[in-house]
């Protein structure tokens, strides 16, 4: 198969991407760590426990929300800028049986499908993951059918991990 698509980027997009990304990233454990910590503080707090313990959970507490909203922004931040780098927000993705390659008019790539991890499947857009915390956002609205099934196929062909949510 060797088909060529055209996509087109939006803010929209790119904030999904990012909030998924940066989500996932953190992880459910990591979530509910932060609100384990949190009720802990509150109750050290409110029972008026002024101990060293209280100061420790809190510090910890507050470095993990600056760390957290930090990283965001930095992921935010990155992504937007390649978008408003972009003239016209327009790539073109190729795929063929060796693999993708990306063009637009900030830049071009071509991958393999072994390089490809994984996949996270959202329904308007697809994250694409490289080694080392890589990834590329691929809009879906409007693929069909058939070529979801040929990307899917690839990767898990190539031991990639194929990822719904």
């Amino acid at each position: 198969m060797n088909r060529e698509i055209t996509v087109r980027y939006t803010p929209e997009i790119i904030r999904f991407a990012v909030r998924q990304f940066w989500r996932r990233s953190i992880g459910a454990g990591g979530f509910a760590v932060f609100i384990l910590m949190t009720a802990l503080a509150i109750y050290l707090f409110v029972i008026g426990d002024r101990s060293w313990l209280l100061g420790v959970v809190g510090t910890a507490v507050l470095f993990c929300f600056v760390i957290g909203a930090a990283s965001y922004r930095i992921y935010l931040s990155r992504s937007m800028e390649k978008f408003k780098r972009m003239n016209d927000a327009i790539a073109k993705f190729q795929f063929s049986d060796n693999g993708i390659s990306v063009e637009s008019d900030i830049g071009a790539s071509e991958v393999a499908w072994a390089f490809i991890e994984k996949i996270w499947v959202f329904p308007n857009v697809w994250l694409l993951f490289y080694p080392k915390q890589g990834y590329s956002t691929l809009p879906v609205a409007d693929i069909d059918d058939e070529l979801r099934q040929f990307i899917i196929g690839k990767v898990s062909e190539n031991s990639g991990e194929v990822i719904r949510h």
